[in-house]
This record gives structure tokens, C-alpha cells and sequence, in this order.
């Protein structure tokens, strides 16, 4: 078997070509995640949780929730009820 080295193109000056437009992106599906608190349990704990068990979370009442996009905090907000369903007002943007 005969191994040869790998030739690179040498690069010259900046060429750039066509950006990407934020509307080729903006359609992509993303999961957002509502967080309302977070708890540590051991493994019997969860084991002996049923029907009825109350879990006491982090985050006091009141608290505003995060708003997750891939594990990373973008925003907070506050519950609302829109119809039959939960919501989420934003009060917070936590990047920019």
C-alpha cells in the first residue's frame, strides 16, 4: 500500500462569497423548552414516586421561567393562559 501526503490549495487573499440570508434559516425547526425549576433526587427517591407525589423545585413561585433553545438560556418569562393551553410572555431577553 502506497501512502502519499495530501496537498492543500494555498489560500491568497480574503475571497467571500455569497452570505447566507437569515430567511434561508429562519424556517428551520428548533425545540424551545419552558423550564419551571429543577430538583436532585436520589435513585430510590424516584423509584418510590407515584400518583400524588409532590417534587419541591428550585425556583420559588412567582420566579420568572427560562426559556431554553438547545440547552441555553435565551429568555424569561411569565406564565400566561392562551385558550386551553400554556403560555410564555417574555419579560427578559437574555441574549441579544
Amino acid at each position: 500500500m502506497e501512502v502519499k501526503n495530501v496537498k492543500f490549495p494555498e489560500f491568497g487573499g480574503e475571497q467571500k462569497g455569497e452570505k447566507i440570508e437569515q430567511k434561508a434559516l429562519g424556517n428551520i425547526p428548533i425545540k424551545a423548552t419552558v423550564e419551571l425549576g429543577q430538583t436532585e433526587l436520589s435513585l430510590k427517591e424516584i423509584l418510590e414516586l407515584s400518583e400524588g407525589s409532590i417534587l419541591e423545585l428550585s425556583r420559588l413561585a412567582g420566579e420568572p421561567l427560562d426559556l431554553k433553545v438547545g440547552g441555553q438560556l435565551i429568555a424569561q418569562g411569565e406564565v400566561v393562559a392562551i385558550d386551553d393551553y400554556y403560555g410564555l410572555r417574555i419579560t427578559n431577553v437574555v441574549i441579544k
